[in-house]
Order: structure tokens, then sequence, then C-alpha cells
């Protein structure tokens, strides 16, 4: 799909496509931003390789597909002062003020971003200032064909309900700060959000959860929501399903969390690894198996 010089080329997996031929720094106008929204509800993640973004082009970038998360005050660690309300640093390194328990390496579990609260985020957009190559690899899942190949029996076991996205810990199994552990899983903080959502700007049916190994389904007790959880979250994640991300030093990579969930290997903590976020805020959920696409 070429608009001026831009080039999007599939991964040739489940999800995901390269868009090549752009400076992210240099700004984007009304017809490359169309045509990255239009790739980006093709293909779920977008992949720009070779950026060189200060903090305020990733939130200039970011911004062009709406308001963007504020991170002051969600407790998910430090960050130097002066650093914009936008931004989320994601590292390993003492010196982004991160706390220490705050600096992961093992692997965290399959999660959707900002899914705990009432709006979640549409878009989430990682920067690669510093990443070894070869660990701490991203997987992404298509949960578009994971609902389409859902059993029917856990279908009809799901449709219309809704689920807590836990918002008490983090996608390191960490309790969050400011949280306390929930006494069951029916009581968790976090939103309820339905567990099939559709889409608003392509129509289309995704499966949506928060985080594996939490989260609790309406109308079930805790030992049945958990085994629905488990037989989903097994089901969504299968290979056939994913993508998976070997990070670079200047990739830009954006995704829907609306239709696709996503998770990093672990890798050697005494490998330096940091990155930078924003996250566009998204629409309140919703499932109307009849809803006609705003966007094709």
């Amino acid at each position: 799909m070429p608009v001026a010089e831009i080039e999007i080329t599939p991964t040739g997996g489940p999800l995901g496509a390269v868009v090549a031929g752009l400076d992210v720094s240099a700004g984007l106008d009304g017809s490359q931003v169309d045509a990255i929204r239009q790739a980006w509800l093709d293909h779920i993640v977008l992949i720009f390789r070779g950026q060189d973004l200060t903090q305020r082009d990733l939130i200039a970038f970011g911004q062009n597909f709406g308001t963007l998360h504020r991170t002051e005050g969600l407790a998910y660690g430090g960050k130097p002062d002066g650093t914009p309300p936008e931004i989320e640093i994601i590292s390993n390194q003492p010196e982004d003020s991160v706390p220490e328990g705050a600096r992961p390496s093992d692997e965290a579990v399959w999660h959707t971003d900002m899914s705990m609260f009432e709006r979640p985020a549409s878009a989430s957009v990682l920067y690669a200032v510093e990443v070894p190559l070869e660990h701490g690899i991203t997987r992404f899942a298509n949960l578009y064909s994971a609902l389409e190949t859902l059993p029917v029996d856990l279908l009809e076991a799901v449709r219309g309900r809704r689920s807590i996205h836990d918002a008490a810990y983090t996608a390191m199994h960490e309790v969050r700060a400011g949280y306390e552990p929930p006494e069951e899983a029916s009581k968790s903080p976090g939103w309820r959000h339905p567990v099939i959502r559709t889409h608003p700007e392509t129509g289309r049916e995704a499966l949506f959860l928060g985080r594996m190994g939490y989260g609790y389904i309406e109308g079930y007790s805790v030992e049945e929501s958990d085994r629905l959880l488990a037989r989903l979250w097994t089901h969504m994640t299968k290979p056939e399903f994913v993508y998976g991300h070997s990070w670079r030093i200047g990739d830009v990579v954006m995704w829907d969390n609306r239709c696709c969930t996503h998770m990093r290997d672990a890798f050697d903590k005494s490998i330096r690894r940091r990155l930078l976020r924003v996250s566009v805020e998204g629409e309140v959920p919703y499932y109307a198996p009849t809803a006609p696409a705003m966007m094709q």
C-alpha cells in the first residue's frame, strides 16, 4: 500500500507488518496518518525500523492517533524528574528512577495494556532506545483469529459475559504499588469489560482479556471462571496466532490492544534494556455483534 514513499510489507505471520520509507521524527501529514491507521487496522501490529526519536517526537507520533494516557500516579514505577507525563519508561536501569522491584527481567505474562481502566488503551507505541539483540522478544497474539477458531462450547460459555481486568497485579505477578492482594478473584479491583468485544473501527469481534492468570468472568463461581479463563488463554496464545518481534535499537512498534494481547520473553538481568512507551486512550469496550464498521 504505497502512499508517497511509504511501503507496508506484511511479516508473513498471523499479524504484523513492517512500515518502510518513513521518518517518524519528521512528523506526519494527513495522508500518511490515514495510511498508517489503515495498515494498523489491517495488520494489528506495525513495525517502523531505524527511527531516532526524542521523547517529544514519540509523543507527537502517538497523538496522531488520539489522546495519550498520562502515566503519573499509575504506580508503574518511577521515572526521572522532567519526564513528560505521557511517557512511560520500560527499563531495568536504576538511572531511570525505576525502583529495584520494578526492573523486571523475568518473563512478562500475556496481557493487554491499560485494560483495567474504563477506557483501555487502543494503541500502544513502544520505542527501543537500548535493547539486546535476540533477548526480550515480544510476542503478539491475533485475537480475531483466536475468536474465529474458539471451540463452540467455550464460545457459548463466554458470549455476552464480562470479566474483571485485574488492577492489583503487574504483568510480572507483583502486587502493584497502592494495592492489596484481593481476597478472591471475584473481588479484584479493575474495570469489567466484555470477554468478546466489537472493534469500534473494523466492526470485527475479538477476544478481550486483561492478564493471564488473573481476572474473573461474571456469573460463574471462581473455580468455574478460573477453568474458563485457563482454556481461553491456552487457546488464544497458540503458536498459530502469534508473531514474535526481535527488537533492534531504533524500532518503533505500534499495536492494537483491542484485538491482540502480548507478552515478553525473559532475559538476563545483567543485560541493559530500555524502551519508551506512549499509550493512546481508547473507547469504552462494548459487544454488539451486528455493529457496522466505522472504518474500512
